[in-house]
């Protein structure tokens, strides 16, 4: 996303109608911060003036991650894994003030690729027999919610509880900078979390709809503690990050960043602000992941050959559950691959996003685990949905699946990924207000 809020910038008028149209609008993006922004991996069909690469080329990635900081991305990272080229790269810088260039080993804030991660803990779960997929919340914590202890597994992770997304009374009102810096730095209880999203009224009786909501993530991290007696970061180091190689991934919630080698996070109003401050608290199991792109690959690569979960169950994990608006199943989500078939069939990628206050991820897989692809970078807007860098992205990710598909893609003038096997929406961030739908740009 860019750097610059053209929406606050690009004009002067005054009317009642402009102001409330922006205030509505920065308070929409803000509540739906955290929920994951689709319209980037639904451009994995978008059209670009390049043509796909057949086979690896080093010189187009970098050209892809210098275009996503041309277009407003501040620092960037990004990774390839495959049979044909395995490759890092960044581009930018680190933090705009200290002017230092940004590396292929930096960390970022993944957001909700994290649900994922957490998803593949609670199937570990299965797996030994702890638990099904019909464990209820109440099994494991009564009274956690009234009246609804019955919510299931399968409806946490699949975005189909019902319950209402924290982040939208926690952030209601917030339209500045400086208000946003003082919400994002305190420290938040998973409880106190849960608890806030419950001042909101459910959407719908559990298992009847979707509704994307970081406050079943967060459920599902207070389950999986309770259920080991540890805490999630020790679960996810030791069954997750040293399982896959994830030399750099850290998941903490008490201090805003593990390393100083890391993109630092940028939130744009009028202009960008620095909010590597943020306690990661505020994200908890839904987002708290720190990773570098190349730890992403790494994860997606071991999930889907096998060495983390069973493969039937990496199968159930990706069998949607919900095919409108896109089809999500249990912390996971599939989109178009551009990469055709063994006999020329649409075949899908399978992974996640993450947005963060500052920081925008995707990260996927092919299905048969041998070719992954990872983006992440920083400075995202909050007062638009205008996205300049979603261009570029999607052309990194295009090509990195491209440049490893196991047989040969044509050259077409133009570079067109095949539909997306899902109904993606614009962006899931509308699917996060239950009161307000975001603002649309003008057409």
């Amino acid at each position: 996303m860019r750097t610059t809020a053209q929406t606050l910038r690009s004009s002067t008028a005054t009317t009642t109608t402009t102001r409330t149209t922006r205030t509505t609008r920065a308070i929409a993006a803000l509540a739906a911060v955290t929920a994951a922004t689709a319209v980037f991996a639904a451009q994995t069909a978008a059209a670009s003036d390049m043509s796909p690469l057949r086979t690896g080329d080093p010189t187009v990635f970098r050209a892809d991650l210098q275009a996503v900081a041309a277009a407003g991305g501040i620092g960037v990272g990004g990774a390839v894994t495959g049979k044909n080229i395995s490759w890092t790269g960044a581009a930018g810088v680190r933090n705009i003030d200290q002017a230092v260039s940004a590396r292929p080993g930096d960390t970022a804030r993944i957001g909700s690729v994290t649900k994922t991660m957490v998803a593949t803990l609670v199937m570990q779960e299965v797996q030994a027999g702890r638990w099904t997929l019909q464990s209820t919340v109440a099994d494991v914590l009564p009274g956690l919610l009234p009246g609804h202890g019955d919510v299931t597994l399968d409806e946490l992770l699949s975005h189909r509880s019902g319950l209402p997304d924290f982040f939208v009374p926690l952030l209601a009102g917030v339209t500045t900078g400086p208000h946003l810096l003082s919400v994002v730095d305190k420290r938040y209880r998973d409880r106190q979390l849960v608890a806030t999203a419950l001042t909101r009224p459910w959407l719908f009786p559990p298992g009847s709809s979707f509704s994307y909501s970081n406050t079943n993530y967060v459920i599902l991290g207070l389950m999986l503690q309770k259920l080991n007696g540890t805490d999630l970061a020790t679960l996810l180091k030791k069954r997750l990050f040293d399982r896959a190689g994830m030399d750099s991934a850290t998941f903490q919630t008490t201090k805003p960043w593990s390393t100083p080698a890391h993109l630092s996070e940028y939130a744009v109003f009028e202009r960008p602000y620095n909010v590597d401050q943020t306690n990661p608290s505020i994200f908890s199991s839904a987002g708290a992941v720190e990773a570098t792109p190349k730890d992403l690959d790494k994860f997606y690569r071991a999930l889907f050959n096998g060495r983390l979960l069973a493969p039937d169950l990496v199968r159930e994990m990706a069998a949607p559950r919900s095919t409108t608006p896109l089809a999500y199943g249990l912390g996971i989500y599939a989109v178009g691959d551009p990469c055709p078939g063994p006999h020329g069939e649409q075949q899908a990628l399978y992974g996640h996003d993450g947005a963060t206050f500052g920081t925008l991820t995707l990260a996927f897989t092919s299905a048969d685990g041998t070719r992954q692809a990872a983006i992440s970078w920083t400075g995202r807007p909050l007062t638009t949905l205008d996205n300049p860098t979603a261009k570029p992205a999607n052309n990194f990710l295009v090509d990195a699946f491209s440049a490893n598909c196991p047989v040969a893609v044509p050259t077409p003038t133009t570079r067109t990924a095949p539909k997306s096997t899902s109904n993606l929406l614009p962006s899931l961030e509308s699917l996060t207000l239950p009161d307000a739908q975001l603002a649309r740009p003008a057409h």
